[in-house]
């Protein structure tokens, strides 16, 4: 594999401060929401151990034992010498993964859907103010990545089905709400894994990224707003029957 040198790799993602108690997950939930955002791609390197305990505000050993949980799933690749460093081995993280940090356990099912919606549809509107045709394009790829897989694994589905969020997210420039976005997205793929196995249509998936596509290249308020309400229905409809 070819190994990406970047000049700041550090600049390139803003790690927040850690206070939980458990903090080793926090911080194995940061690098992982990182590398499915698309900020770190298979290949890349990322900051060193120093930069990443200043930036999330813990201690090196703390970061170190994320690390190793981190590439005992085969996510990440210590590299020793020169050019040595961690490296992103793949974009495909383990669902064990995903469930470590579990930011938002406490909340009941409904709470966590109710929430999304106003904040995909604040990220769209967003997006569709400061997206780039760059941005766009990479939206189209991910919708054309899911078509080419709508019959493969459950993982791989998903993987790029959240892709094509986490890049509108991106597109929005709001780190805080990419991340809000990322924990619901990974929190409902957990608690809801029997809906997306099952029930989910992934031709419909397929069509509504389209529709919001279209729509947040219109940058018309109305038809993003009403993207989203057709985009966040389907589950909505599921979970807040689960949850009665």
């Amino acid at each position: 594999m070819l190994l990406k040198q970047t000049e700041h790799e550090a600049a390139r993602w803003h790690f927040h401060p850690i206070t939980n108690t458990r903090a080793h997950e926090e911080v194995v939930e940061q690098i992982t929401f990182a590398i499915l955002s698309g900020a770190y791609n298979p290949g890349e390197r990322l900051p060193n151990i120093e930069a990443l305990a200043r930036g999330m505000g813990v201690s090196k050993p703390v970061v170190g034992e994320a690390l190793k949980v981190l590439a005992g799933a085969s996510v990440l690749r210590a590299l020793r010498g020169v050019n040595g460093g961690v490296v992103v081995e793949t974009n495909e993280v383990p669902e064990r993964i995903m469930a470590i940090a579990g930011p938002l356990r406490h909340f009941e099912l409904a709470e966590i859907v109710e929430a999304r919606r106003p904040i995909e549809l604040q990220i769209a509107l967003m997006a569709a103010e400061r997206a780039t045709e760059e941005d766009f394009s990479a939206m189209e790829e991910c919708i054309e990545r899911l078509r080419s897989h709508r019959d493969g694994e459950l993982a791989l589905r998903t993987r790029f089905d959240h892709q094509f969020h986490y890049t509108m997210g991106r597109a929005a420039r709001n780190s805080a709400l990419a991340l809000y976005q990322h924990q619901i997205l990974e929190y409902l793929f957990v608690r809801m894994r029997a809906y997306f196995s099952e029930v989910e249509d992934v031709e419909l998936v397929i069509a509504l990224h389209e529709d919001t596509l279209a729509a947040l290249r219109t940058r018309n308020v109305g038809k993003i707003t009403r993207a989203i309400d057709a985009h966040m229905r389907p589950l909505e409809e599921v979970a807040f029957k689960k949850s009665a």
